[in-house]
Formats: structure tokens, sequence, C-alpha cells
């Protein structure tokens, strides 16, 4: 019979095997998703800790990074909704010189970071199915678990979303 110590010592051990390895996987997708390396940490450090406390809950055999995602989904979401409820006060002067910038000129190359801004340009929804799919290379179906929505909406969104993709890309591969 396990003990209280040796079961928490098998749980901790589960979640190190199952959890861990997908934790550079998750940076990266929070850094997408939140376009601030301490906001992504903020939000990494939640999805784990919201992962530990429901571990018991997860059915061993099942796909770990999956769930995974789908916490940090709810968390990014909820840490969205949390800052648009408290706006930042901007200095008008700052947003005023920011508007009036002449725009860069268009670069002759296409470069991994005019793809991100482009990315970074279209709308959450699209965007995440994106991410989920094309980059983190999950199927239809699990994106759609992530996300919780419907598999036809995943399509949609994909679709859109790489149109939208394209269009932004366009002016700047000629």
């Amino acid at each position: 019979m396990a003990t209280p110590l040796t079961a928490a010592g098998g749980r901790k051990l589960d979640f190190e095997t199952e959890a861990l390895p997908h934790l550079d996987d998750l940076f990266r997708m929070a850094v997408r998703m939140t376009g601030d390396r301490s906001r992504a940490e903020d939000a990494l450090q939640e999805t784990y800790l919201q992962a530990w406390k429901s571990f018991d809950k997860f059915e061993k055999g099942t796909n770990c990074k999956a769930w995974l995602y789908r916490i940090l989904f709810y968390t990014v979401h909820h840490q969205r909704r949390k800052l648009f409820r408290f706006p930042l006060a901007e200095d008008p002067e700052e947003t005023l010189e920011n508007t009036l910038v002449a725009p860069e000129p268009v670069p002759e190359v296409l470069q991994d970071q005019d793809i991100l801004k482009a990315l970074e340009a279209i709308a959450d929804d699209y965007r995440s199915v994106i991410l989920l799919v094309d980059v983190e290379e999950f199927s239809y179906k699990e994106a759609a678990q992530i996300l919780q929505v419907p598999i036809g909406t995943v399509m949609s969104r994909l679709n859109r979303g790489r149109a939208q993709l394209r269009k932004r890309l366009s002016g700047v591969a000629r």
C-alpha cells in the first residue's frame, strides 16, 4: 500500500515525465500569443501551476501536450480579459509620435520577422488556429479540442487566417 509520501513522489515523477518535456514548445506559443516575453513567462507559470493542481484529472496515456495547450489558451485568454478591464494609460505625446512615424520601406526579401509581424497583425482567433495547425502541427481535431470549438470552425478559421496572412505578405514578397 502506497503512503501519501510515496504517492506524492509518484505524482511528481509522472508530472515531470508527462508535462515538463513540453515546456519549450509552450513557451514559444505563449510568446507568439502574447507578443511579450514577460507576459508569456507569467502565462507559462500559471499554466504549469494549473496543470499541477489538476494533474490528478489528467488521463495518463492521452495527449498531454494538447491538454497543456488547452490550459495555456485559457490562461492567455483570461490574462487578456484582465488587461482590457484595466487599460494602461498611454502618454499622448508618445502615441502621436508613434502614429506620425513614416512607414519602413518594403524589403526585397521576405524574412522571419516579416512573417511574425504579419502573423501578429491578424485576428487572435485566426492566429491561434494557424499556430496550432501550421506551426505546432496539431491535427484539426486536436486544435478543435484545445480551442473548444467545432472542427468546422477550425477549418474555416485556418482558411481565412491563411488568406489574411497571404494578403499581408504579398506586398512584402514583391
